[in-house]
């Protein structure tokens, strides 16, 4: 895209979605008190020139952040946002049927999901982007986040993907590659398909593609 790398900033929070800012050779900041988009939302207007990018995992957005995410959608402040969705929310808030203690016979709920719509949520604040993707879907990932970044305003890409140790002590679905194939496997890509119709459930087919690509104003 010929960007100049010193006009991209990157942000990210806690846990493994934190550690990509050990990958990048930009500016990246990592943020640990949960408050990674307000953090964003100021680097970006002290930095109008640049493009701000803000790496999120359940941990980051559900529990802490969606208040942060509903305002700065809405006043469309310029931030690429890229949720790693990784179905760690119920863990997270601990909704658990605990049989004995705290350490032992936990059962976790079955019901792992996000409780949001993210897509939809976007959406409705007034996003000008909204796409989703898995890891494996890789080079259409590629693409919608070079579409993301030519956009003004507030882009959202959700990334659906295993995370790398919830389910690696019990042996549900396999490694996390084997996880990752079997997302790739039983998702269908269904480009602007209304978004209130991607609420993710377990017996249906992961609906992947590109959904919102609001029209610039003059462009």
């Amino acid at each position: 895209m010929n960007i100049d790398l010193n006009k991209i900033r990157v942000v990210s929070g806690i846990g493994c979605t934190g550690k990509v800012v050990e990958y990048l050779k930009i500016k990246s900041f990592q943020v640990n008190n949960g408050k990674v988009i307000k953090y964003a939302a100021k680097l970006k207007s002290k930095n109008t020139d640049s493009k701000v990018v803000v790496f999120l995992n359940d941990t980051d957005f559900i529990a802490s952040e969606s208040d942060d995410f509903i305002g700065t959608c809405k006043k469309g402040v310029d931030l690429l946002l890229l949720y790693i969705n990784n179905f760690i929310y119920r863990i997270f808030i601990e909704h658990r049927s605990l049989s004995k203690t705290p350490f032992v016979g936990n059962r976790i709920d079955n019901n792992t999901g996000s409780p949001l719509n993210i897509p939809h949520l976007a959406k409705l604040c007034g996003a000008r982007y909204v796409a989703r993707w898995t890891p494996l879907h890789a080079r259409r990932l590629m693409y919608s986040i070079t579409d993301a970044l030519q956009k003004p305003g507030f882009s959202v890409i959700e990334v659906i993907a295993p995370c790398l140790m919830y389910y690696a002590s019990n042996g549900r679905i396999g490694e996390t590659l084997d996880r990752m194939r079997f997302f790739y496997e039983n998702s269908v890509i269904k480009h602007g398909e209304p978004t209130d119709n991607l609420n993710i459930n377990h017996s249906n087919k992961i609906v992947v593609g590109k959904f919102v690509d609001r029209v610039i104003d003059g462009g």
